[in-house]
């Protein structure tokens, strides 16, 4: 009970009226499509500085633990059947809806989450990516502070309580270091030649 309240007063000091122009980020941050380019110059970076058949490894362990976390992520949201903050109707009066540019609406998303499907993608994309480009230090930082935004914008959103983001971050960075163990242990010549 007071792990529930602790949520919900940190899910409405997040989920503040920000105006339009953060109304617009937190959209910007949440859009799936945004992230492409992202994906795409990371993974040219680990082209140039691994080679083709490593940069290979990463998109494939990438693409695996994103559709494994996918599938988690559903697993529960379809057997706990959470209802998303902006579906609880006590919290109504006091939260903060964002207007939904695609279907001209406030933004509602689906009944039910319980671990964010975004987090656990964007934290496992930034570790997975991060250990191949782990010299530099410039990722750590870019990144670390997309998947925090990605993470705030599904709480500013009114998508996620906050501890669903942070089940999230913690599946995310589970999957990947089973996936980063997996793909050493199986693709560790390519590990030895990119050294």
């Amino acid at each position: 009970m007071i792990f529930n309240q602790l949520d919900r007063s940190l899910f409405l000091a997040l989920n503040f009226d920000g105006g339009v122009a953060m109304d617009r980020l937190m959209w910007f941050f949440s859009a799936k499509a945004v992230w492409v380019p992202l994906y795409l110059l990371l993974l040219w970076m680990i082209v140039r500085k691994w080679g083709w058949r490593y940069a290979l490894v990463v998109l494939v362990s990438v693409v695996v633990g994103v559709v494994v976390g996918d599938q988690i992520c559903n697993f529960f949201k379809d057997t706990f059947q959470m209802p998303r903050p902006n579906r609880v109707v006590e919290l109504r009066e006091s939260m903060h809806l964002v207007w939904d540019p695609i279907k001209e609406r406030l933004y509602l998303g689906g009944h039910y989450g319980t671990v964010s499907a975004h987090a656990a993608t964007t934290m496992l994309i930034y570790l997975i990516i991060g250990h191949a480009l782990r010299e530099r230090k410039g990722y750590w930082w870019l990144m670390g502070a997309w998947v925090v935004m990605v993470g705030w914008s599904r709480i500013y959103m009114a998508a996620h309580f906050p501890s669903q983001v942070l089940f999230g971050w913690v599946l995310g960075a589970l999957l990947s270091g089973a996936i980063l163990w997996l793909s050493e242990r199986f693709f560790g010549r390519l590990a030895e030649e990119r050294k």
